[in-house]
């Protein structure tokens, strides 16, 4: 047996206590006279007195040899069980065996046992007290022996003590002995209960419904794995037509690289998830476009013209989009009777997902501004869309990056330094930023604070006009020998910079002129440049498309000079002045095209130009892939020429 492993010998082991318990059974029904087909009352008799001796034999162990001792030779155990007991070498047994072939008892016999059942649950009950008393001693003296002693003794009074209960509960609901006694062995052995009424009558194993319910969750398993590998076929050989329908256009169809391009309405449709995929891929936390209401749930006062609007789930919880650090969302809000569209740069760090923050200032002549200034207040839904925009850093573009940014083009920065400190970033930050005075110093406090807990922030601030105040910074603009100073090797570094569109330009001069790359310069317009073009009024007229055509269009005809513009999916055809973008004539001909910023920098009014040629005078949101497809801004697309377009 030595050379077996530890499981079976443990199963053998089971086994031969199991054989030795039968036995005792046995062995113990003979000598009670249970095992004939009618018991009489004497068997009853010996029985009682069996148990009694049992009882006896527990509180004197000395004499029983009860505490697991061999009964000494030549001598007899006083009890049914301990008999039993001494011969096996075990402590005494519980009297569930004997249950098993109890006879049926009179109102007398069940009275008497079950005096017997409660006197023996009392003295096993003080038993247990003893133990326990001998175990908490043994344990305190470290006398491990005692305490493996004291264990035992709880073990087996605590047995008695339940086969006392059972006997009572066997006595109380008139069930069989020998049902009392087949459950209690069950339990033991770890058996599951008795098939009854399932058994089949010719003697073949019955079926329950612990066999029905698996086969049937497997039936259903092996249904749901079928119908996963046919929908991944099917998307597989999808995939596979796509492809080959791709392969077989001819190389002279494929797009030019360049604004210009000339594509076919299939190659749109094969192109635009493509371009997406790589937009998408190009982002840390890839987000998803959203459009819907939330809820104002704060408003803070930063500066006297500057508000920060906190936005979050109607139900609470998350907010129900992710975004990136400098995107944007775009406010829908009906004023008078008129949608009025605006986007504002969030301000909230993107690993904040309770809230999201918009800081907007309150532009003179603003309409959208005046009114979520003058008009919203805390509960007020408001609807928005995104996010938006490519103006973003999370901190795997560089090792490094310089915030440069003026007034409330703050905003895209802050968020970027309030997430670079949220996720511990190390690289270093350089904020450098420049106001008008003090009292419009945006994000101030909160920006010394983080100052004093990121040891890689540096803030560097100058004010036009200082006078009269406590500013002991610099002041005037911010010019070349004040981002030297500012910033160490400023021509090594990645630079974000945001704010008003004049400021912009001669700053952007001004980091080239240092040495900064112009590929490592990212900016974004900020301002009255975004969002403050209001939709125009309706083109008064319409061109007819090519002769043939206009029979069907039923279009009005326009001078020879002027440029027309084909919508190609709505199939209608409008004026094109030179001084009108796409966006704006589109908007005038009752023609669909998303749009955002209005700006040139957040991508949402991207559109497939088939015919023609445009010129953009911003067109930040474009990546090479873009311009490859044939993909143009239509709020920025302007032309002299007639054109063709998707829309």
């Amino acid at each position: 047996m030595s050379g077996l492993p530890c499981r079976r010998r443990s199963g053998l082991a089971a086994l031969v206590i199991l054989a030795s318990q039968l036995a005792a059974n046995a062995a113990l029904a003979s000598d009670l006279g249970l095992g004939s087909a009618h018991p009489t009352g004497q068997s009853v008799q010996r029985w009682e007195l069996a148990q009694a001796e049992d009882d006896h034999a527990a509180h004197h162990p000395a004499a029983s040899g009860a505490t697991g001792d061999a009964v000494p030779s030549g001598g007899t155990a006083p009890g049914m069980m301990g008999g039993m007991d001494g011969m096996m070498g075990r402590p005494r047994k519980e009297f569930y065996p004997a249950l098993m072939d109890m006879p049926a008892l009179s109102a007398e016999q069940r009275s008497k046992l079950a005096v017997q059942a409660r006197e023996r649950i009392s003295a096993e009950a003080d038993d247990l007290a003893r133990a326990e008393m001998d175990l908490r001693h043994a344990i305190a003296g470290g006398d491990i022996a005692a305490a493996d002693q004291a264990s035992r003794r709880l073990r087996e009074s605590l047995n008695a003590v339940q086969s006392g209960v059972v006997a009572l509960l066997s006595l109380h609901e008139g069930k069989p002995p020998q049902q009392i006694a087949q459950a209690w062995f069950r339990s033991q052995m770890n058996l599951l209960p008795q098939r009854g009424a399932m058994d089949a009558d010719d003697g073949t194993p019955g079926i329950s419904w612990f066999h029905v319910t698996t086969m049937a969750l497997l039936v259903l398993f092996s249904l749901g794995m079928l119908a996963v590998y046919v929908a991944r076929m099917r998307r597989a050989n999808a995939l596979v037509d796509r492809l080959t329908r791709v392969a077989a256009v001819p190389a002279a169809a494929a797009p030019v690289p360049s604004a210009t391009a000339v594509v076919s309405p299939d190659e749109k449709a094969v192109a635009r998830p493509a371009q997406q995929t790589n937009r998408d891929a190009a982002r840390v936390e890839p987000g998803r476009s959203w459009k819907g209401k939330l809820r104002i749930c704060a408003i803070y006062q930063e500066t006297p013209n500057v508000k920060t609007f906190r936005l979050q789930a109607p139900g609470g919880g998350a907010i129900p989009f992710a975004f990136l650090p400098g995107q944007f969302l775009t406010y829908a809000i009906e004023i008078d009777g008129k949608t009025v569209r605006r986007s504002y740069t969030i301000a909230s760090s993107a690993a904040q997902t309770a809230y999201v923050e918009t800081t907007i200032k309150r532009e003179d002549g603003g309409l959208l501004s005046d009114y979520m200034h003058g008009h919203l207040k805390e509960g007020d839904l408001v609807e928005v869309a995104g996010p938006s925009g490519a103006f973003t850093f999370t901190g795997a573009e560089a090792d490094s990056v310089v915030l440069i940014g003026g007034g409330v083009g703050i905003t895209p920065l802050m968020a970027a330094i309030r997430y670079l400190s949220d996720i511990a970033w190390p690289g270093q930050i350089y904020l450098v930023y420049g106001a008008q005075t003090t009292e419009q110093f945006i994000f101030r406090d909160e920006l010394e604070y983080l100052q004093r807990r990121m040891n890689n922030l540096h803030v560097a601030a100058t004010m036009m006009r200082a006078a009269g105040t406590s500013w002991m910074g610099s002041e005037g603009q911010i010019t070349a020998e004040f981002l030297t100073q500012a910033v160490p090797d400023l021509a090594k570094r990645r630079v974000h910079l945001c704010g008003p569109p004049g400021m912009m330009e001669a700053l952007r001069k001004t980091l080239v002129g240092l040495g900064v790359p112009r590929e490592q310069i990212k900016t974004e317009a900020f301002g009255p440049a975004r969002g403050a073009v209001p939709p125009p009024s309706k083109v008064a007229a319409e061109a007819p498309m090519a002769q043939g055509e206009a029979g069907n269009r039923g279009a009005a005809s326009v001078g020879p000079a002027t440029a027309t513009i084909r919508f190609a999916r709505s199939g209608k055809v409008a004026a094109l002045p030179p001084d009108k973008s796409v966006l704006e004539v589109a908007e005038g001909a009752g023609v669909s095209i998303d749009y955002s910023c209005r700006a040139g920098v957040c991508g949402v009014c991207k559109t497939h130009l088939l015919q023609g040629n445009v010129t953009m005078e911003v067109q930040d949101a474009l990546t090479e892939d873009d311009k490859a497809n044939g993909l143009i801004l239509a709020c920025q697309a302007k032309s002299v020429g007639d054109l063709v377009v998707e829309a």
